[in-house]
């Protein structure tokens, strides 16, 4: 495990503020929690610099490089960008912790080798094993640092956290975002509910409205191909372009298809990125490293595949992963979506709203994310009847119900929502409108 961004991060903090080098040593004991031999010369430098009693920075370091008689533009740029593009001096002790993590990793995987290395070998007495062990695992938890409370550590981050803090992320839907103030980087959401229940539909919406805001979204889509969502964001960015006719074949207007994908084309390149043949969790982390993305969507993590051989029951796999996806979260500064399935309890309820006892897996689910919303359909679930306060659903409402908000309100909100488009709206007349003159224009082409 290794971050190339956050190596470069600590790096270029140290060289700005070089007084944090405290801060960064109390995790940073070797050189090796470095991944790359070229920032692991930079920290050296930088430990030699500070022995002599010499100021740190940019030039200094570059200066002093162990290769200086070799170095060449290129490396003096790479030093010197990472001082301007991507520190920030105040979280220098946060990134060491972060590196701290991914080399206790690496050191981790490497002592398991060992070990399996210990065990394989018949010809080991018992109690010679086990002594040895016992000695590998030792020297492991040697390599974490004690537990020291740092006042000085906790009030630059906290301050961090209050005057530097990125806005959080809207949703792009106003009534959701106005109830769960947006997605916060570092932090889990989950999007959940029954089929049919337009949970993908949200999903690509929110993809949708993220993009034409300039985020990069990577959106990994396990129940369908790409080319089945990009049907999708095609009906979404078409006004007449039915979903349904273009997912069984039926003719449409060119012009508009054609039309809508140009449209695509400009506005969502270099900023999509969508992944249908990614099973596994490690594979999925891999694509995400590489896309860099400001927001992830799984849809849905039900589906992740795991080894043959993880005997643990799919309670346990689905924690796993969301405690992984968790950590992520926070080491890349990004937010996580993951689109969940909901248990058939909700079936044999009369009012079929969900709650969060529908999770499947609830318990993981529901304790590590820090929110948590449904989908729910009423059109499709009473069928026609009147709730008790004598409504009846028309097809084009859909209802958002935020059950869990860590740290904001909870609620229902209700918005417009078009099937055969894939497209959600602020209201139920907006909805029912843009559908008459779907109809309308359908019509006169035909005609």
């Amino acid at each position: 495990m290794y971050n190339e961004s956050t190596e470069r991060a600590l790096l270029g903090s140290l060289m700005i503020k070089p007084e944090n080098l405290d801060l960064a040593q109390k995790w940073i004991e070797h050189p090796n929690v470095f991944y790359y031999d070229f920032h692991r010369h930079i920290w050296e430098t930088i430990l030699s610099l500070n022995e002599r009693g010499e100021h740190i920075d940019m030039v200094t370091v570059t200066h002093n490089y162990p290769q200086k008689k070799s170095i060449d533009k290129n490396i003096a740029y790479e030093i010197t960008s990472m001082g301007t593009s991507e520190a920030t001096p105040s979280r220098a002790g946060y990134y060491a912790k972060l590196l701290h993590g991914y080399w206790l990793r690496r050191e981790l995987g490497d002592y398991s080798k060992k070990l399996s290395g210990l065990t394989e070998d018949n010809s080991n007495d018992i109690t010679d094993l086990l002594n040895d062990s016992h000695t590998l695992i030792g020297n492991l938890i040697k390599l974490q640092p004690s537990k020291e409370f740092n006042m000085e550590e906790l009030l630059e981050e906290t301050r961090e956290s209050i005057f530097n803090r990125k806005t959080n992320i809207k949703t792009g839907i106003q009534k959701f975002d106005t109830v769960i103030s947006g997605m916060t980087r570092g932090e889990i959401t989950i999007i959940a509910g029954r089929p049919a229940n337009g949970k993908t539909t949200v999903a690509a919406n929110i993809a949708r409205n993220l993009v034409m805001n300039g985020y990069r979204v990577a959106m990994f889509n396990r129940e369908m191909p790409n080319t089945e969502m990009m049907k999708k964001f095609i009906a979404m960015e078409g006004d007449t372009i039915s979903y349904r006719n273009l997912r069984h074949g039926i003719p449409a207007s060119k012009t508009k298809v054609h039309e809508a994908m140009d449209f695509i084309h400009k506005n969502y390149t270099d900023k999509l990125f969508m992944f249908d043949d990614i099973r596994t969790l490690s594979d999925t982390f891999h694509e995400i490293k590489n896309v860099n993305p400001d927001v992830v969507i799984d849809d849905h993590i039900g589906l992740i595949e795991y080894p043959s051989n993880d005997r643990r029951d799919l309670r346990h796999k689905i924690g796993e992963t969301t405690k992984q996806y968790k950590w992520l979260a926070k080491a890349e500064d990004m937010c996580v979506m993951l689109i969940s399935q909901l248990n058939r309890n909700i079936e044999y309820r009369v009012d079929a709203v969900p709650r969060l006892s529908d999770l499947a897996e609830s318990g993981n689910l529901e304790q590590d994310a820090e929110i948590v919303a449904f989908t729910h359909y009423p059109y499709i679930s009473r069928y026609g009847e009147e709730d008790s306060d004598g409504r009846i659903w028309t097809e084009n409402e859909l209802q958002l119900v935020v059950s869990k908000n860590r740290y904001g309100t909870t609620g229902s909100v209700e918005v417009g929502y078009s099937g055969d488009s894939c497209k959600l709206f602020d209201d139920l007349q907006s909805a029912t409108s843009h559908e008459i003159d779907k109809k309308q224009l359908e019509l006169e082409e035909l005609g």
